[in-house]
């Protein structure tokens, strides 16, 4: 969605700044929340010499401060980065995210268990990131 224009708030101030996701009720009971989703390679040489987790790290605070004020104050929603690395992992909020997802499925479909709920997820996450990841290198086959 896009985000309103403040020039007050620090971060993300471009007049056509946006997030990738939002969802409504996920954290809380018609709470809107909004997501950015970054993917990194975790072998790239500026990662060699550091811990994964201080990686994660770092690209999750990029992302709240390019967009955790704005969305926060202006929007009234809450904001969670999604960070992702090439190789399948996840940062916790991500991980998070997808516990939470899983717990809501799982509540709704007494009849499927967790673990088949978050494995299916993962894999269909798994196939996503790659779609992602090649069409970024290749592009689109649009016409």
């Amino acid at each position: 969605p896009l985000l309103t224009l403040l020039e007050t708030i620090p971060g993300n101030v471009e007049e056509r700044a946006r997030l990738d996701i939002s969802a409504r009720g996920l954290w809380g009971p018609f709470q809107e929340t909004m997501f950015d989703v970054r993917i990194f390679h975790p072998n790239a040489d500026s990662y060699k010499d550091r811990d994964i987790k201080s990686v994660y790290t770092q690209h999750e605070n990029i992302k709240k401060r390019e967009y955790e004020q704005r969305v926060i104050q202006v929007e009234k929603c809450s904001f969670t980065p999604l960070v992702y690395s090439t190789s399948g992992g996840m940062a916790p909020q991500a991980l998070a995210f997808h516990k939470r997802i899983a717990e809501r499925v799982d509540q709704e479909k007494t009849n499927e268990d967790y673990r088949d709920v978050i494995s299916t997820m993962r894999t269909k996450l798994s196939f996503a990131l790659l779609k992602s990841v090649l069409v970024s290198v290749r592009g689109s086959r649009g016409k």
